[in-house]
This record gives structure tokens, sequence and C-alpha cells, in this order.
């Protein structure tokens, strides 16, 4: 499947993914959304999840489909999911606080939020996995940042790669 995160000449981001099928879904987005949509990808690429958010958008999901009313239904395969949406929104908490990441702080972070689900904790990240997950965070976010109205970036996103990548700056 191929991301592509795009700024309009107006200024407005828009993502739009298209599948192995060749049908695509888009939306415009908030200037929140694009770095937490990179770290989905930084998450899912390096710790091989094949049903978090962008293998369910590789499978046909649509962008609406994450939200109330869940026209879908509950989403597949829970526990992947949950890990990927705990980590991404960590990194957006320890974003917006200011604070460098610690891979200290995030396993027990993660472990407290799927006890509140009922669910037991997963495996942890290694301390290899979470380099891995900040190096390529933080390149997708300068490159992000670099683009200019009008200008996009392509990323490959290929379910259970173990974080092989593709991608160019258009």
């Amino acid at each position: 499947m191929t991301l592509r995160f795009a700024i309009k000449r107006d200024g407005t981001p828009v993502l739009s993914v298209t599948r192995r099928d060749g049908t695509v879904a888009w939306q415009r987005q908030s200037f929140f959304f694009p770095l937490h949509d990179l770290t989905h990808y930084a998450v899912e690429t390096v710790l091989g999840l094949r049903q978090a958010f962008w293998g369910m958008m590789a499978d046909g999901w649509e962008f609406a489909d994450f939200g109330t009313p869940w026209p879908r239904g509950p989403m597949p395969n829970l526990p992947e999911a949950l890990l990927a949406e705990v980590i991404a929104g960590w990194f957006d908490t320890t974003r917006a606080s200011g604070a460098e990441p610690e891979a200290a702080d995030l396993n027990p972070h993660v472990a407290q939020v799927f006890a509140q689900h009922g669910l037991p904790a997963p495996r942890a990240v290694t301390d290899d996995e979470f380099a891995r997950i900040c190096a390529l965070r933080a390149d997708l976010a300068a490159r992000w940042h670099a683009l200019a109205p009008g200008e996009a970036m392509e990323l490959a996103f290929t379910v259970g790669d173990g974080g092989r990548r593709d991608d160019q700056r258009l």
C-alpha cells in the first residue's frame, strides 16, 4: 500500500492511501494527524504489526471507519490495534509535553492501558525496537516538516514486512 502525505497549496494536510487493488482512500487532516499517522507508520513497521491502523487500511477500511459510530463494528484483533494506538498516543502526549520519550516509561504505560481494558499486557517493546521507532519517527517528522505547500512524500507500507520501507519525496 502506498501512503501519500501531502500539503495542498493552501497549506492543508491531506493523506491518501492507494491499496494493492487500486482503491484509494483519502482524508483532509488537521495539523495534528500527519505526525500521529507517521508515528503509527513507525510503530507498525518496526513492530511488524499486521492488524493495526495501517494493516486495516490495507484491508479496505476507510478513515471514517475508525470512529463513532464505528460503521464496520469493533476493530479486529483488538490487542494489536490497541498496542499501536497506545504507543502512538504515548508519543503524541510526550511530544506535546516537550519531554524526550524514554524507553523505560513506555512499557509500564502500555501495560496500564491494557489492564484498564481487561487485557493482559502485550510483549514488551525492546530497547532496540524503541530506538528504531524513535529514529524512524524523527526522520519522518523532519521530512514532513520540510515539505512545502504543493509537495508530498510517499511511503510504502507492506504489512508484516518487519520494518522494510521504501519512500520518496515528490
